[in-house]
C-alpha cells in the first residue's frame, strides 16, 4: 500500500524527510544537445530497481517540482529519469528572462528527448521495463513521442495532457490569430500580453491549479527564492507552437501508431486544457484508458483525498 505524505504537516515531511532522502539518491546531470548549450536532469537510481520511469514535467514547471512523485516511485522500486525542458529550470534558455518561457518549435522538445533517451536512458535501462509519466505540455511531449518511437516505453501515463492548450479569455480561434499576428511582426520572443513577470501576488492559490494549499505552499517558496523556477509566461512564439500540437495529436493516422498501453489521467475541473479534445485522444489511440479525478489541472498537487487514489492508481498502471 502506498502512503500518500500528510497534509497536517506537509512541509515538515518534505524538509526532513523526503528531500534529505532525494538528495542522498539524486544524480544531476546537464547533458549536451545538440543545438548547443544543455539538458538538466534529475538521476535516481537503484539496484534493486524493476522498472524505470521518465519524468516530464508541464509548461513552466521542473523536475524539481515532481520531487513528491519521485518519492513515491522511488519507494515502489522505481528508477527515475526527470528533466528540465528546454527553456525552463536548469535547462538551457534563448531568453535571459527567467519568468519567460520560450521554444522556437515545439519539435525541440521532441528532440531534446530523443537524445536524452538515447544519451542517457537507453543505456542505463537495458535490463529495465521503460515506462513513462508525462504532465500537460510534457503529455503533448509524450504523445508525439509514443507516436514516433512505440519500443521507448512499455506504458505511458499522460496526465492532464496538452492535447488542446485553452486560450482562455480569449476564444481559440483568436488566440491562435493574435500569436500568429505577433509572430510575423517579430514579435515571436516577447512576453504574450496574457502574460506577467514572476510575483507571488500575480499567482495566489485561489487561481492556481493545485488543490493542496500546504503542496502549493511548499513549491511556491522554492520558486520564490530560485529564479531557475520562476517561468510564469509564454512568449507569442510558444503560444503558436502549443497551438500547433493539437492538429498532430488528434490525427487519427498518427493516434493509431500508439501502440503503447495507454491512461489519460482528466482534470474534471482543468480550465488549463481542454477536455472534449483529450477524450477524443483516448479515443483514437487503441487501448487507451481514461481516468477522471475531481481535481484542477495539477492532479499530483490535489488534497489527500484524491492523491490517495492518483498515486496508486498511476503507480498500478505502469507496474502493468
Amino acid at each position: 500500500m502506498i502512503s500518500i505524505l500528510p497534509e497536517s504537516n506537509y512541509a515538515a515531511v518534505m524538509a526532513e524527510t523526503v528531500e534529505p532522502y532525494l538528495d542522498s539518491r539524486r544524480q544531476e546531470m546537464d547533458m549536451p544537445l545538440s543545438t548547443g548549450g544543455t539538458l538538466h536532469a534529475e538521476v535516481y537510481e537503484q539496484p534493486d530497481a524493476t522498472r524505470a520511469v521518465v519524468i516530464l514535467h508541464g509548461y513552466t514547471e521542473s523536475a524539481e517540482k515532481f520531487r513528491e512523485m519521485t518519492w513515491y516511485f522511488l519507494n515502489e522500486k522505481f528508477n527515475v529519469y526527470a528533466i528540465d525542458h528546454r527553456g525552463h529550470g536548469k535547462s538551457v534558455r534563448k531568453i535571459s528572462d527567467t519568468s519567460i518561457t520560450h521554444v522556437d518549435a515545439f519539435s525541440d522538445y521532441l528532440r531534446d528527448l530523443e537524445e536524452f533517451m538515447s544519451g542517457v536512458v537507453l543505456p542505463r535501462t537495458e535490463h529495465l521495463p521503460r515506462v513513462l509519466y508525462a504532465h500537460s505540455m510534457g503529455g503533448a511531449i509524450g504523445g508525439m513521442t509514443l507516436m514516433n518511437h512505440p519500443e521507448y516505453f512499455a506504458r505511458a501515463v499522460l496526465t492532464a495532457p496538452m492535447i488542446a492548450p485553452s486560450s482562455a479569455p480569449l476564444p481559440r480561434w483568436a488566440g491562435k490569430l493574435a500569436a500568429d499576428f505577433m509572430c510575423t511582426i517579430g514579435k515571436r520572443e516577447d512576453r504574450a500580453f496574457i502574460g506577467k513577470p514572476f510575483s507571488p501576488e500575480n499567482e495566489p492559490f485561489e487561481t492556481s491549479c493545485a488543490t493542496s494549499r500546504v503542496r502549493f505552499d511548499y513549491y511556491e517558496r522554492k520558486r520564490i527564492d530560485n529564479a531557475h523556477l520562476q517561468n510564469c509566461s509564454p512568449t507569442y512564439g510558444w503560444v503558436q507552437e502549443a497551438i500547433g500540437v493539437t492538429k498532430v495529436l488528434l490525427d487519427p493516422v498518427k493516434d493509431k501508431q500508439i501502440t503503447t498501453p495507454l491512461l489519460l489521467c482528466q482534470a474534471s475541473l482543468d480550465k488549463t486544457v481542454c477536455l472534449p479534445e483529450q477524450k477524443q485522444f483516448v479515443a483514437q489511440v487503441p487501448g487507451a484508458k481514461l481516468s477522471v479525478y475531481p481535481a484542477k489541472h495539477e492532479i499530483y498537487m490535489s488534497t489527500n483525498d484524491v492523491m490517495e487514489k492518483y498515486v496508486p492508481e498511476v503507480i498500478g498502471f505502469l507496474r502493468g
